[in-house]
C-alpha cells in the first residue's frame, strides 16, 4: 500500500471514529441535537425507560422519565409533553385509538408548567407484559388453525396459537398456509380489549386508577414507547417519539410529465389506435353520440323548486319480480347466482384479501384501476410476487394506464422512514417474479375503472377500492366478497379484457370472444345461492345507468344513495320527481372529497337537492363508497354517479333484491353512515367557482 493511500485511510478512519464518538457524546450532551432528536436517538438505542413523574391537566399530559442504556452506565432524563386535544374531542362512534407525537421540553419549561395538575398512575414495562398477555388471550381464538387480525395504527397483525399453544404474532402478509382468519378487529374493538385487560390487571393487583400511562417494550408489537389509557372515557393515545427524517421520494416533475405524455400520446393514441382500430372508432362514435344527446337534452331542474313538498307516503314498494323482468327486457341480459359478503373499509377488506391471496392454489386474476406505489401497495405487490413463485399458481395483474399515471404521480403523507416508492408498479410487480402484468391504453381518455380480484375461480372481491394506503387507512369505502356460479362470468370478462390489452389488441379480443363461451346460468337452490345481476358500463352499453334510472323511476317507498361523485342531471331530475311522489330520498356525500372540481360541483348539487326536499347527509372525511338501495333493490360496485362511469369508462356493478343481503347493507353501511353524517339544514354558500366547476363536472 502506498504511503499516500495509507495517510488518506488514516485520516478517513479518524474522521469516522470522531463522528462515532461525537454521536455517543450526543447521547448525554445536547450539542446540535434538539430535545426531540435526542429522545429519538435514545429510543433507537433501545434504552430502558423508567417514569419519574406523570401529571395531567385537562388536555395536557406531562411526564418525566429516565432512559438507561443497559449496555453501559449512561442515562438521561427527559421532560415530555403530549397534547391530548385530539383524544378528548373523540366521540364514541369514532376511532378510539389515536397516534400522538410526543413533544420534548427543557428543564426550565418543565418547571414552569401549570401547577394545577393531577397525578397519573404509571405502569412499568414488566407490568405491561402481564397486561399484554391478557390482551393477546382476548384476541387469539382457541380454535385450531385459526387466527384473528387486529389493526394497530398502520400494522395488520395476525394472532394464532401454534402447536404448543404459544401465541404467535405475525404481519398478516406472513400468514402461514393453513391458518384461517376468523375475525378482523377494528381499532374500536381493539380499544375495548386494551381497556378491559387494563382494568382486569388493576383489579388483580388491587389498584384504583382512571388514567394510566403504560411503558411498552420498545420492540414489542405496539411499536410505540408509551400508551396513555383513559379508562373513564374509554380512549387510548399511542404516544410516539418524533421522527424528523421522512422518506425520500422521487418527485421529478419532468420525469412524471414525460411518463404521462408517453402513455397518453404514444401508448393510447398512436400504438393504441393501431392495435385497436375498431374499438377506438367505436369509442369515438359513442362519445359523439353522447355529446349530441347532451346538447339536445332539455331537462330543466329548476322548474320543480318549491317551498312545500308532499309528505313521505306509505305506498307499497315496487314489485321486485316485475322490476327484474323489466330489467331483463331493458338490458337484454338475465340474472346470475351467488352470495355477497359485505366488507366495509380497509379494516374489513385488506386483511381478508391478503389471507385469500396467500391461500391461492391455482390462480389470481387481479384487475384494478389504480395500483399505488406507496408502502401499503408495495406490501400487496410483494404478496403477489411471492405467490407467483409457487408451483402451479398463475398470477395475472391488469392495470389501467390512466389510473397508474394518477396513482404513481402523487406522494401520500405518512410514508415510513426509509421507504422509496417504485417508479413503476408494472415493473416492480414483474421484477424477480412470475407475475404477468398488462396495462390498458386509454384511447379518447376512456378508462377501465373496474375492480375485480378473482382467486382460484372460487371467490372474487369487487367494489370501489383500489390498492393503496388511503384505501387501507384513511377513506371510507366498500368491497364485496363473492362466491358461487357468478364467478365464471367475472373470469370470462377478465379474459376478454386481458386479451384486448395485449399487443394484438382487437384481433386478440375477437379471437377470445369467438373461442370462449359463457356457460349457461343454472338455477341454483335458493338456500345456497341467490339471484345477483351483473351490470356493466361498456362502449355504447350503459347498463348501470339504465338500471338505476329504471329503479329511481319505479321506487315508491325509499331511495338511499351513497356516492362521492354526483354530477348527472338526468339522475338528479328523476330523484326530484321521486321526492315529488312522496318517496323518502336520501343522499350521502363526503364532507370533502379527493377532487376539487367534484367538491365544488357537489355544493351546487347539494343545494338543488335541498331546495327540492331531498335529505342530504355529509359524511365526515372522505367517503369513496358507491352503493344505492331502491325499495329493496341493491346496486353497488365501481360506478360513480357521473358521466364517465355511466357512459364512457368500463365499470362493473352488482345488483340484488335478496332481502337478507339488502337488510345487511342497511344495517352495516347505510344506518351507521346516516348516524355519523351531518344532515344538511340550510343552503351552502356558493360562488362563481362552484358554478363553473359544476359545468365542468357535468362532462366528467
Amino acid at each position: 500500500m502506498s504511503i499516500k493511500k495509507y495517510i488518506l485511510r488514516y485520516f478517513l478512519g479518524t474522521a469516522v471514529l470522531m463522528s462515532f464518538f461525537a454521536g455517543c457524546a450526543h447521547l448525554n450532551e445536547a450539542g446540535s441535537y434538539s430535545n426531540s432528536e435526542q429522545a429519538k436517538v435514545w429510543y433507537d438505542q433501545r434504552a430502558f425507560i423508567e417514569t419519574v413523574d406523570v401529571l395531567v391537566k385537562d388536555s395536557q399530559l406531562f411526564f418525566k422519565y429516565k432512559a438507561l442504556l443497559e449496555s453501559s452506565d449512561q442515562q438521561k432524563e427527559f421532560y415530555a409533553f403530549a397534547n391530548l386535544d385530539g383524544l378528548n374531542n373523540l366521540k364514541a362512534d369514532r376511532e378510539r385509538i389515536i397516534l400522538i407525537e410526543i413533544k420534548y421540553l427543557d428543564k426550565k419549561e418543565w418547571e414552569e408548567r401549570s401547577e394545577k395538575t393531577m397525578p397519573v398512575t404509571s405502569i412499568s414495562g414488566e407490568n405491561w407484559d402481564e397486561i399484554k398477555e391478557l390482551i393477546f388471550k382476548a384476541i387469539t381464538p382457541d380454535e385450531k388453525n385459526s387466527g384473528n387480525v387486529i389493526r394497530n395504527n398502520e400494522e395488520e397483525l395476525l394472532f394464532f396459537y401454534d402447536s404448543e399453544k404459544n401465541v404467535n404474532v405475525v404481519d398478516v402478509s406472513e400468514k402461514p398456509m393453513g391458518i384461517r382468519i376468523n375475525k378482523n378487529y377494528d381499532q374500536d374493538e381493539l380499544a375495548n380489549i386494551i381497556i378491559s385487560s387494563s382494568e382486569d390487571y388493576l383489579k388483580r393487583i388491587e389498584m384504583e386508577a382512571d388514567k394510566i400511562l403504560i411503558i411498552t417494550n420498545t420492540e414489542d408489537e405496539f411499536k410505540v414507547p408509551f400508551l396513555y389509557v383513559d379508562l373513564q372515557k374509554g380512549f387510548i393515545a399511542s404516544l410516539n417519539v418524533s421522527d424528523s427524517i421522512g422518506p425520500k421520494q422521487n418527485n421529478n416533475v419532468v420525469k412524471k410529465g414525460i411518463k404521462t405524455a408517453d402513455h397518453v400520446i404514444f401508448n393510447s393514441h398512436v400504438f393504441g389506435m393501431v392495435n385497436r382500430p375498431f374499438t377506438s372508432a367505436f369509442k369515438l362514435f359513442s362519445w359523439g353520440k353522447g355529446t349530441v344527446f347532451d346538447v339536445m337534452d332539455t331537462t330543466k331542474i329548476t322548474k320543480f323548486e318549491s317551498k312545500s313538498f308532499p309528505p313521505i307516503g306509505n305506498d307499497l314498494a315496487m314489485d321486485m319480480d316485475v322490476f327484474n323482468k323489466k330489467l331483463d327486457r331493458l338490458l337484454g341480459s338475465d340474472i346470475n347466482y351467488g352470495q355477497m359478503n359485505l366488507l366495509v373499509d380497509g379494516d374489513d377488506y385488506f386483511p381478508r384479501l391478503i389471507a385469500a391471496l396467500l391461500d391461492a392454489k391455482k390462480s389470481i386474476h387481479f384487475r384494478t384501476f389504480i395500483f399505488d406505489n406507496d408502502d401499503y401497495a408495495v406490501k400487496i405487490a410483494d404478496v403477489l410476487r411471492k405467490k407467483s413463485k409457487e408451483n402451479g399458481v398463475s398470477v395475472k395483474v391488469l392495470l389501467d394506464g390512466m389510473g397508474q399515471v394518477m396513482g404513481e404521480g402523487k406522494i401520500p403523507v405518512g410514508l415510513p422512514k426509509g421507504f422509496k416508492a417504485p417508479a413503476s408498479m408494472e415493473k416492480y410487480l414483474m421484477q424477480g417474479s412470475n407475475v404477468e402484468v398488462r396495462v390498458r391504453s386509454n384511447t379518447w381518455f376512456k378508462a377501465d375503472h373496474t375492480k375485480t380480484i378473482t382467486i382460484d375461480g372460487e371467490i372474487c372481491f369487487t367494489g370501489g377500492m383500489n390498492v393503496g394506503r388511503e384505501y387501507r387507512y384513511n377513506w371510507h369505502d366498500l368491497m364485496v366478497e363473492l362466491k358461487g356460479p357468478i364467478i365464471d362470468e367475472i373470469l370470462y370478462e377478465f379474459n376478454i379484457a386481458w386479451e384486448h390489452s395485449s399487443k394484438m389488441g382487437d384481433i386478440a379480443l375477437i379471437r377470445e370472444m369467438l373461442s370462449s363461451k359463457r356457460e349457461a346460468k343454472k338455477i341454483i337452490d335458493a338456500g345456497e345461492h341467490y339471484p345477483i345481476r351483473t351490470l356493466y358500463t361498456r362502449i355504447n352499453d350503459p347498463q348501470i345507468y339504465k338500471a338505476q334510472l329504471a329503479a329511481i323511476r319505479g321506487s315508491r317507498q325509499y331511495i338511499y344513495i351513497n356516492n362521492a361523485y354526483f354530477s348527472d342531471n338526468i339522475i338528479l331530475y328523476e330523484l326530484i320527481k321521486a321526492r315529488r311522489r312522496g318517496v323518502d330520498v336520501r343522499v350521502i356525500l363526503p364532507v370533502h372529497g379527493n377532487h376539487e372540481i367534484m367538491n365544488a360541483s357537489n355544493v351546487i348539487t347539494a343545494n338543488i337537492m335541498f331546495k327540492n326536499g331531498i335529505k342530504v347527509y355529509f359524511y365526515p372525511g372522505m367517503s369513496h363508497v358507491k352503493a344505492a338501495i331502491y325499495d329493496g333493490w341493491l346496486c353497488t360496485g365501481s360506478a360513480n354517479f357521473d358521466k364517465l362511469s355511466f357512459r364512457y369508462n368500463l365499470e362493473f356493478n352488482l345488483a340484488t333484491s335478496n332481502k337478507e343481503t339488502v337488510e345487511r347493507f342497511k344495517a352495516v353501511l347505510f344506518e351507521p353512515d346516516f348516524k355519523k353524517s351531518k344532515v344538511m339544514d340550510r343552503l351552502l354558500k356558493s360562488n362563481i367557482k362552484d358554478f363553473v366547476s359544476e359545468i365542468f363536472a357535468e362532462q366528467l
